[in-house]
């Protein structure tokens, strides 16, 4: 084999390789899942009787973003809206159960979830956001858990059987 025969096979292989290469490092992300689910202030949606009770401004809102990772795991963000600058809010989600079985009567289970969300972010007075991850699969997380998202009053002391002081309360991922 010549130089001249040796160089062209070269060039010839390269650039079948480069083909290749650049062919398989497509965009994998565009292949993941991903939804989006926006919560309202709590004016009584979820419970009629038991509307938010409190002082922080009804115009929060709340917006939870399911997003596929490449290892199955589901990464959560929450982005809440008109926050109160320096304020903690407390974020998880509790899990649906029969009220007769809980020791409140709350149609919940009043420990949070935390192997599906439970974080908190501190409010800046616009716009705050903060993410976990979840061992749940997005599919797993809007269609058969069965649970409640929802979003603590940072003015008032927290509790998971007042419903009255959550700014936020809905169907989780739904």
């Amino acid at each position: 084999m010549t130089i001249k025969n040796l160089k062209f096979s070269f060039s010839v292989v390269l650039f079948a390789l480069l083909a290749v290469g650049f062919t398989s490092c497509g965009d994998d992300d565009a292949d993941l899942e991903s939804k989006s689910y926006n919560y309202a202030f709590h004016t009584g949606q979820t419970v009629a009787a038991a509307p938010y009770s409190g002082d922080h401004a009804d115009n929060f809102a709340a917006e939870l973003v399911l997003q596929e990772m490449e290892n199955g795991n589901t990464m959560i963000t929450v982005n809440l809206s008109n926050t109160v600058d320096g304020e903690t809010y407390r974020i998880h989600a509790h899990d649906a159960e029969d009220a007769a079985s809980t020791p409140n009567g709350t149609p919940y289970n009043e420990t949070p979830n935390a192997d599906v969300l439970a974080t908190s972010v501190e409010g800046n007075g616009g716009t705050a956001s903060v993410s976990e991850e979840s061992t749940m699969s997005v599919t797993e997380l809007s269609t058969t858990y069965s649970g409640f998202f929802v979003v603590h009053d940072p003015l008032q002391d927290i509790s998971t059987v007042d419903i009255s002081t959550y700014l936020v309360v809905g169907s989780f991922a739904r």
